[in-house]
């Protein structure tokens, strides 16, 4: 499964300070050798470093270091300089299938209250077309059916912004049947009323990236997790999300899964890496990708991620 296409750090250890006033009869320190019992919520150290991955005859390839090459460098976004007309095709973000009568509309950056022209209905072919203005760089869909939860699509770029019309290939929709299939599938019941944030993680190459760890967090550009999230990784056979102790880390598809979030208004999706094997050796963990965004109760957030860039 491809999404349609788009952190150095101090060490991140879970630290508990226990703090005794005296002899009060209050709690105690565990001994040593006693089980840790803090909740895994899919942010544990990498043991390895990036890894960059295509998909060659069906089956997952590793091509070696990931190429991060562009990361912390200006941006080349190029602008549109007319109106550019686009065609898509709507599908299930799980199977591929059609999702005919799907309402699309785009917009600008992240103004999704905003959208840019009319809305496009998914023919029968699932195919809707939509208009984008001139000055665009990044762009996304917001997606809506009867039979799925709302789902948004950010950080989109034209592979051509000149040309008009394009076609932009498949845009994919989260059915509601899906997101209980994908949460049954780690063993947990999603709480209505939580957001849902997920995405696919490439290299300045344009190739899926491995060995990543990510979360979504309150402050940018250092991890503080928002309350509940819990991630996961998806199995780069079946290309659906696997158990914490299955998958710690993503794998060679390069997706991931923020999950039982309450609506924020801004929050900051973040994939965290070792870049080399000195890096894991010194336990050099950088931030390779962020995303600020929303998060909106009943509705998926899907987006492309590659290198952080700076504005030129």
């Amino acid at each position: 499964m491809r999404l349609t296409s788009t952190f150095t750090v101090l060490s991140l250890p879970l630290v508990l300070s226990l703090v005794a006033c005296g002899d009060d009869g209050g709690s105690t320190p565990p001994p040593p050798d006693a089980p840790d019992t803090t909740p895994d919520i899919g942010f544990n150290k990498p043991e390895k470093p990036l890894m960059a991955n295509d998909q060659q005859g069906g089956n997952w390839v590793e091509l070696g270091p990931a190429n991060l090459s562009c990361l912390n460098t200006p941006t080349d976004d190029v602008a549109t300089t007319e109106e550019i007309t686009i065609n898509a095709t709507v599908t299930d973000f799980e199977k591929g299938d059609p999702v005919p009568g799907a309402v699309v509309t785009v917009f600008k950056d992240q103004a999704i209250d905003s959208p840019e022209g009319d809305p496009s209905t998914a023919d029968s072919e699932s195919k809707v077309t939509l208009t984008l203005p001139a000055g665009t760089t990044r762009f996304g869909y917001k997606m809506t059916h009867a039979t799925a939860l709302d789902t948004l699509l950010l950080n989109q770029v034209l592979r051509d912004p000149s040309t008009t019309p394009q076609d932009v290939g498949e845009i994919q929709i989260v059915k509601t049947t899906t997101a209980q299939t994908l949460a049954a599938l780690i063993n947990v019941s999603r709480t209505p009323g939580t957001g849902i944030l997920a995405g696919a993680m490439r290299d300045c190459d344009g190739n899926e990236v491995s060995n990543f760890i990510a979360t979504v967090s309150s402050t940018k550009g250092t991890v503080t997790h928002v309350d509940g999230v819990d991630n996961y990784y998806f199995s780069p056979s079946v290309g659906l999300p696997a158990r914490h102790n299955q998958q710690p880390a993503a794998s060679a598809n390069g997706l991931f899964m923020s999950i039982e979030m309450q609506p924020t208004a801004k929050a900051y999706v973040q994939v965290w890496g070792y870049p080399t094997q000195a890096d894991v050796d010194s336990d050099n963990l950088t931030l390779i990708a962020e995303l600020e965004t929303q998060v909106i109760a009943d509705t998926v957030i899907t987006g492309s991620y590659e290198p952080l860039r700076t504005s030129n």
